[in-house]
């Protein structure tokens, strides 16, 4: 482990947005290609192909910065411990964190019904990015329970945290890996993975183990999918029609749901303290996972 560099301080993020920007183009394009060519049949299967092509090539990129930089690949995590009880808890954790973002979404929409202004405003692109378009269960289940949290784990909390944890403090690190991987998730309106960036952030430096982050997003995702395998919308045009209409005749269970997300949230706040109430932490799981193995 000796020949490994001890911090990620001189490890480039911009090397690694820059390439992350090629692949994205370089794959909408084989997307395109590929549409045109089954002539629009087999979306699904073409954007399993092309997302699945986005996650692995980031994935690649990633371990090829690190290899560069000297990083160990080993040290992004420690060893688990004999027992996985500690599992137990993080599940917990994870379904209320669900929850909050799941009922945020009508909080926020039952609250734009009181400021007709806003509603005018927002309304139209929210639903825009978040409900028209309806997509398969299983090509849901695929990239967002599998995909997406081990490949983003690794570079958001792996690689960038790690980063700027090295570079900027344990504190400074959490946030700035969060708000970057809230900002490439619009579709989720922001808050909902701000909160899920800072609890992987708190996770993976509590247990210096990518595996939890990994769980926790996992998991996440799955909850959150769910109601989408029993749940339709029709088309953009009656799920478009159904929403503006809140604005006149607000559904009760958009009100059930926003009371929901009032004592939710103070509750997930309430345990997140608790859970991570002794973590006192001044170095990178990197660093301490480098240190544990020379």
């Amino acid at each position: 482990m000796s020949t490994y560099e001890q911090t990620f301080e001189n490890a480039s993020i911009w090397a690694i947005f820059w390439r992350f920007l090629l692949i994205s183009i370089g794959s909408i394009f084989i997307g395109v290609v590929l549409i045109l060519t089954f002539m629009g049949q087999h979306a699904t299967l073409i954007s399993l192909v092309t997302d699945g092509l986005i996650y692995f090539l980031m994935y690649k990129v990633t371990l090829s910065q690190m290899k560069k930089h000297s990083l160990s690949i080993n040290a992004l995590s420690r060893p688990l411990p004999e027992t996985e009880r500690s599992l137990f808890p993080v599940l917990g954790l994870t379904a209320l964190t669900a929850i909050v973002a799941y009922s945020f979404i009508y909080f926020f929409m039952t609250l734009l019904t009181f400021i007709p202004v806003l509603f005018d405003l927002i309304m139209p692109h929210l639903i825009d990015i978040s409900f028209t378009e309806e997509l398969p269960f299983f090509y849901l289940f695929v990239v967002a329970v599998f995909f997406a949290p081990v490949v983003e784990e690794i570079i958001f909390r792996g690689y960038i945290l790690n980063k700027w944890v090295d570079k900027y403090g344990v504190k400074k690190g959490i946030i700035f890996s969060s708000v970057v991987f809230m900002i490439i998730h619009l579709q989720s309106l922001f808050i909902p993975q701000l909160i899920v960036g800072l609890l992987c952030g708190l996770l993976y430096v509590k247990f210096n183990n990518l595996l939890y982050p990994i769980f926790f997003h996992a998991v996440y995702n799955f909850i959150v999918i769910m109601p989408s395998a029993f749940i339709h919308y029709g088309n953009p045009e009656e799920a478009q029609e159904t929403l503006l209409a809140i604005q006149d005749t607000l559904p009760v269970e958009f009100v059930l749901t926003s009371i929901l997300f009032l004592v939710s949230l103070p509750l997930l706040v309430y345990v997140s303290k608790r859970f991570f109430k002794s973590l006192r932490k001044t170095n990178s799981p990197y660093y301490e996972n480098i240190l544990l193995n020379e």
